[in-house]
């Protein structure tokens, strides 16, 4: 599902996030070449756990019809962090995964969504559907004070999902479809279509649609998209898996959640 390519030069590292991710010129299967961002293992705290969660987070927004730049995986050839010029930089490259997770880097005059900025009409029911996709897989990264989100007029982009699919490490959790499952989005600050999406008439019809027509096979397929070099991250995968397909399956009822936290 995802393509692979090839890292050939280094360019910089990309601000300084949790993840540090750097910037790369990659070479495609045809030999040209391509700017991506890529996250190496050693920036993430659960290193290849993350990585897949991104992996299957970015796969299914693809088939949401949700605003993801497009994702793939970047093949790290032995001895590349040699050319990164920081030390320290260069050493956790080393230390990462020979595979990294990476995204097309967005250029044309996208910049990062700020606290003032604000969903326009043409807008609300990509945000309502970007809202139902957090709400759904536990994504509690796309705050106020950490948007991951990028816009250019009417026209935004989702990036950074490591965190989602967390669920089976918290304590006491409830299920997006059961009553309160949500009660973590009603924080103020706690999602950046929070305050905008609130008492708006919005059309949820085609959310339940298109996670409706997710389909067993698809969600193999994801699971394929997840390298067989990380095997010790299956159990993290499978229980991210079963959650979407467990929502799909309850739909209506995560939509009923969600309009309770936005009424």
């Amino acid at each position: 599902m995802l393509r692979k390519v090839v890292a050939l030069e280094f360019v910089r590292q990309m601000g300084a996030g949790r993840t540090c991710p750097l910037l790369v010129n990659c070479e495609k299967a045809d030999g040209s070449v391509i700017s991506v961002v890529a996250k190496f293992s050693d920036f993430c705290e659960q290193r290849e756990t993350h990585l897949a969660r991104e992996i299957v987070g970015a796969c299914l927004a693809g088939d949401l019809g949700l605003p993801v730049p497009e994702p793939m995986l970047v093949e790290i050839p032995a001895g590349w962090s040699e050319i990164v010029p920081d030390a320290p930089l260069r050493a956790r490259v080393a230390a990462s995964s020979p595979l990294a997770f990476g995204s097309t880097l967005m250029t044309g005059g996208f910049s990062a969504w700020t606290p003032n900025t604000r969903i326009k009409e043409a807008m609300y029911e990509t945000a309502a559907a970007v809202f139902a996709f957090d709400a759904i897989i536990q994504n509690p990264d796309r705050r106020t004070a950490n948007p991951n989100c990028l816009v250019r007029g009417e026209d935004i982009r989702i990036i950074d999902h490591e965190l989602a699919f967390a669920h089976r490490v918290v304590l006491g959790w409830r299920p997006p479809w059961a009553p309160g499952g949500l009660n973590w989005l009603e924080t103020k600050g706690s999602h950046i279509f929070l305050n905008d999406l609130k008492r708006s008439l919005l059309d949820f019809a085609p959310i339940r649609q298109r996670w409706s027509a997710l389909a067993d096979d698809r969600l193999v397929e994801y699971r394929a998209a997840v390298p067989p070099e990380w095997a010790h991250v299956a159990a993290d995968v499978d229980s991210a898996l079963k959650l979407i397909r467990d929502a799909r399956d309850n739909i209506d009822a995560c939509i009923t959640e969600i309009r309770r936290v936005l009424s």
